[in-house]
């Protein structure tokens, strides 16, 4: 009967600590969105730094908790982030300079918090795999299969002869867009790409810009981006990569992470691949194919 008595205390104790913990780990707690979720052990919306972005998210609202109320805030550097507190929500303000700070919440026992601030320029970064990418055929908007010895066979003679010469957005390259504003990265988004080697070394550099566009032929407007280089005075498009079109038999990438995507541009047209013998159907594409992997948006370097 004791050694029951001693158990259930026991559990009961454990259980208000898991409820507690989160409490117990700090005096003030700043966390994301509208209220705090404190589950049973965890709490797993609290942050511990924040970024804002010069383009497109230059203010912050953070929620505090679990402080004794009275809350106040403090910024290391006003010329860079400005901060108050408004009905237990913590109020950032960026000011158009890039940097880092520290704000400090304190409440009115005393107690305190210090969130590093970042301040920069939202980026995306595309990372170009290796053996990610390569030419592919669609045949009425079906991509081809290699299943067959004949398909391999032409598959492979297109892919060497096209590998030697094309050169945008290749194995191993790394593509870095700057948008203009990070909150419409995807529709009727615009802004700066930089096109980098492994090394680092830049390959190509202009902008950007995404719409919807029909020329691909699936049947649908499909979400294209095209690349510029400013040219003698003028932007000149340089390629135009649509970002996972819907072609039937489409390539998967969902099997490598929800990170990862895959770039398609319609080089029917190029004189590269002059000698291999294609399909003889009327809806024929020549396709390069990239798939690449993003770690979604964040701050460029200061």
């Amino acid at each position: 009967m004791k050694t029951k008595t001693l158990l259930r205390f026991f559990l009961l104790s454990v259980m208000t600590f898991c409820v507690s913990a989160c409490q117990d780990d700090a005096e003030i707690i700043l966390f994301s969105g509208s209220e705090l979720i404190n589950e049973t052990g965890t709490c797993t919306n609290t942050i511990s730094s924040t970024v804002l972005y010069l383009n497109g998210r230059e203010t912050g609202d953070i929620g505090i908790a679990n402080g004794k109320g009275g809350y106040s805030a403090q910024s290391s550097d006003e010329t860079i982030v400005t901060a108050t507190v408004s009905d237990d929500r913590l109020l950032l303000e960026s000011h158009g300079k890039k940097g880092k700070v520290t704000v400090t919440v304190s409440d009115k026992k005393g107690n305190s918090v210090v969130l590093p601030v970042t301040v920069s320029y939202g980026i995306m970064t595309f990372y170009c795999g290796m053996n990610r990418s390569g030419f592919a055929i669609s045949v009425d908007n079906e991509i081809m299969s290699s299943e067959t010895d004949e398909n391999k066979e032409l598959l492979k003679s297109l892919n060497e002869v096209m590998l030697e010469s094309y050169s945008f957005l290749a194995e191993q390259d790394i593509c870095v867009l700057q948008p203009d504003n990070v909150s419409r990265f995807l529709e009727d988004g615009k802004g700066e790409f930089k096109l980098k080697s492994a090394d680092g070394g830049i390959r190509a550099e202009g902008t950007y810009k995404v719409s919807r566009d029909e020329e691909l032929g699936t049947g649908k407007p499909e979400l294209a981006f095209f690349f510029y280089q400013n040219q003698d005075g003028a932007d000149k498009l340089l390629h135009k990569f649509y970002f996972e079109p819907s072609f039937v038999r489409q390539p998967s990438t969902r099997d490598t992470g929800p990170i990862t995507f895959y770039w398609m541009e319609q080089v029917t047209d190029s004189r590269y691949w002059e000698g291999v013998s294609l399909p003889e159907e009327e809806n024929v594409k020549v396709l390069y194919v990239v798939l690449a992997s993003s770690s979604g948006t964040r701050p460029a370097e200061l």
